[in-house]
């Protein structure tokens, strides 16, 4: 999508004053995420990944990375954000809260069907998360921006565009459903486990998982949803192939309960309803969006999954 925050060459050596680095060379990266403005910077003789944080309060830049630096802490394989010289965990840009982290080496993961390995990283690497939140107390973590308040202010936006007509009983209906109670094994979840989320070495193996600002309190399970429709999904065809591959190494990490297993098909409709939704609201309703990110980040993709699972009710052949 388009920057929603520009950062010139000039700009950026005032703020990255801030850290005592001297940048030579800015470059914005539109594809990575729908939300932020983010750059990769040469700076002091390395190389930096900088976000520039949109929408977000103060107190949950500061809840994210006090989250991230104690996870490094227990051995999970993240980016630390970089303290600026006073100590604080970011700078300001044009009044908004502004991150720093090294950049690692490595490349996206990018799942092939034909190769189940490169699918199960993202089992593994979403359970060494869930491990990771032993001990985290809920009122610890970051707030849940996609809770089901949030996700029903959202379909608010949108409900009288007659462009998501057809999509806004679906979605309302899925909404309602998950208001049912759902007492699940909880704790802390990343919520957006995308290939582009996950870092690999030239063999496949894990690097790093990367951007945490979605983390929060919630049910494993739902975590698992949102990964298995990122990772096993090609358009309205599912991959069972795949998806066995990555339930199969979670699960030699942290096994699910009976419960999370017959919950399973409905935290999967309740994934792909709030993929639909934050991409009407974050890509189609905005101005100026690159039209290129809108197809590739089409809401219709994940609409297509809901309406199959939905088709499939609470049959799990799809998992093969």
């Amino acid at each position: 999508m388009a920057l929603r925050t520009p950062l010139a060459l000039d700009e950026a050596r005032r703020l990255l004053a801030a850290w005592a680095l001297v940048p030579d060379e800015v470059t914005p990266l539109p594809a990575h995420g729908t939300v932020n403005s983010n750059f990769r910077v040469r700076a002091s003789g390395r190389t930096w990944f900088l976000r520039i944080n949109e929408g977000k309060r103060d107190d949950d830049v500061v809840a994210e990375a006090t989250l991230v630096d104690r996870l490094r802490a227990g051995g999970l394989p993240t980016p630390e954000v970089v303290r600026t010289r006073d100590g604080a965990w970011f700078a300001r840009h044009a009044d908004k809260p502004v991150t720093l982290f090294p950049w690692l080496n490595g490349r996206e993961a990018e799942p092939r069907f034909d190769r189940p390995s490169t699918v199960a990283v993202a089992g593994r690497a979403l359970a060494l998360l869930h491990l990771a939140s032993a001990g985290l107390e809920p009122s610890s973590l970051p707030r849940n921006h996609y809770s089901l308040d949030e996700l029903e202010r959202r379909v608010g936006r949108f409900a009288a565009d007659a462009r998501f007509a057809d999509a806004l009983p679906v979605l309302v209906d899925e909404l309602r459903r998950a208001r049912q109670p759902r007492s699940l094994p909880s704790g802390l979840i990343h919520q957006d486990l995308f290939p582009d989320n996950l870092l690999v070495d030239d063999a496949g193996e894990l690097v790093a998982v990367l951007d945490l600002e979605q983390a929060t309190f919630g049910r494993f399970v739902y975590d698992l949803a949102v990964t298995l429709t990122s990772w096993c999904w090609d358009g309205r065809a599912h991959h069972p192939v795949a998806a066995r591959a990555l339930l199969d190494a979670y699960r030699a990490l942290r096994p699910l309960d009976a419960a999370e297993e017959q919950a399973l098909p409905d935290e999967l409709r309740l994934a792909a309803a709030r993929f639909t939704i934050t991409r009407i609201t974050d890509v189609f309703l905005p101005d100026g969006v690159d039209p290129e990110l809108r197809r590739r980040k089409h809401f219709q993709h994940y609409l297509d999954r809901l309406l199959a699972l939905r088709d499939a009710q609470s049959d799990d052949s799809w998992l093969g």
